[in-house]
Order: C-alpha cells, then sequence, then structure tokens
C-alpha cells in the first residue's frame, strides 16, 4: 500500500517486533527509527504517567529524522504490573520462574503509553490498560514454559501472542495492548490529531 501524498507519513520510534507487526497489519506505511534518550522508571502508583512520559520521549527523539513537518513520530512504552509490583523483563530463568508463579492463578494489568509527536500537529500523549487473568499453573507447566525462549524479552515473562496464549484465562480490554501497541487507542487518537478521518487514511 503506498501512503496517499496528501496523508502525514508515520515513523515509529521502536525496536519492538511486536509493535513493527501490529503497525504492519494495518497496512499503513511507516518507517522504523531508533529511540533515544534513558526511560524513567516506573513504580505502581505512577505507571500511566510514566508510560506516558517514555512513550513522548521516544516519539520526540525521532523528529529530528522527520522529512516534512506534517511526519507524524510514534512512541510506545508498555508495563506489566502486579498488585503493587512493576514487571519488569526476566534476566534469567529463575527470574522467569518466579514471575510466572506471581502471575499464576492471578489478575494483572498491562499499561501501554502512546504518543504522537509532529512539527505541524503538535504533541499527543495518552495510554491504554487492560486487564489479564492467568490460569492456575503448576510448576511443570511454568518450567516448560520458562525452558522456551519466549519470556526472555517480554515484561511479565509471557507473550500473548505466542505461546503465552496458553497461560492465559481471561482479557479484558485491547488485546493489541497486551502485546504492546493497542491499536485501538492509536487509530482514535490518529484520527484526532491529525483531523483526518480513518476512512481517508484507508482509502
Amino acid at each position: 500500500m503506498t501512503l496517499k501524498a496528501s496523508l502525514p507519513r508515520l515513523l515509529l520510534a521502536s525496536t519492538s517486533p511486536r509493535r513493527k507487526q501490529i503497525l504492519e497489519s494495518l497496512n499503513l506505511p511507516f518507517l522504523i527509527v531508533n529511540p533515544q534518550g534513558d526511560e524513567a522508571l516506573a513504580h505502581a502508583g505512577n505507571v500511566e504517567e510514566v508510560t506516558m512520559a517514555n512513550s513522548l520521549l521516544k516519539a520526540q527523539s525521532g523528529v529530528s529524522l522527520a522529512v516534512k513537518d506534517s511526519d507524524i513520530v510514534i512512541g510506545s512504552d508498555t508495563l506489566v504490573i502486579l498488585g503493587q509490583e512493576v514487571m519488569s523483563k526476566p534476566q534469567s530463568r529463575e527470574q522467569a520462574i518466579r514471575m510466572l508463579t506471581q502471575l499464576s492463578g492471578n489478575w494483572h494489568r498491562v499499561v501501554t503509553g502512546l504518543a504522537l509527536v509532529s512539527k505541524h500537529y503538535g504533541e499527543l500523549k495518552t495510554f491504554d490498560t487492560s486487564k489479564i487473568k492467568f490460569k492456575a499453573l503448576t510448576p511443570q507447566e511454568i518450567e516448560n514454559y520458562a525452558a522456551t525462549k519466549e519470556p526472555y524479552d517480554k515484561a511479565g515473562s509471557y507473550a500473548v501472542q505466542g505461546l503465552g496464549a496458553l497461560l492465559i484465562d481471561k482479557i479484558e480490554g485491547s488485546y493489541t495492548n497486551v502485546m504492546g501497541f493497542p491499536v485501538e487507542k492509536f487509530l482514535t487518537e490518529l484520527s484526532l490529531f491529525t483531523k483526518i478521518s480513518l476512512k481517508e487514511w484507508f482509502s
């Protein structure tokens, strides 16, 4: 698909293969740029603010690569929260097993920040939240999943779009948000941000 010349060009400030995959599924042309800057750390009480701040930081870092003032840089940041604990990416098999054991049988939240930055349109930041309940997992099921490659570059130690789907009982909210990029929120905000209807974006 070739973007209409009248439409803004999209740049995704992310190295995440999952965000790239999700945006590609929309069939909207975009370019990848590497985000710069140090991300802020979060605790359970400020997750929404931190994900939005980190998303904005990523998007702002890509603005210098914009060719036209109308170019829009997209930034996103995802965190997994269980109770009062923010779960990052596991650094070892032991950490993955600990996280999966904590998630077993429990509800947790996935919060994804989203930012759009453009010299012409300005800046926008927002977030989306999904709730996920894990099945009650046996120690062997946890061991088996931790033995795969899947948990080790994922916050919370699982991938909803992969084998991790077998661990999940229920999802409330956006599925793509759990993957790391809330499509519904993005499309709504993109249309509001640019005042260009989704019909025009996709026609």
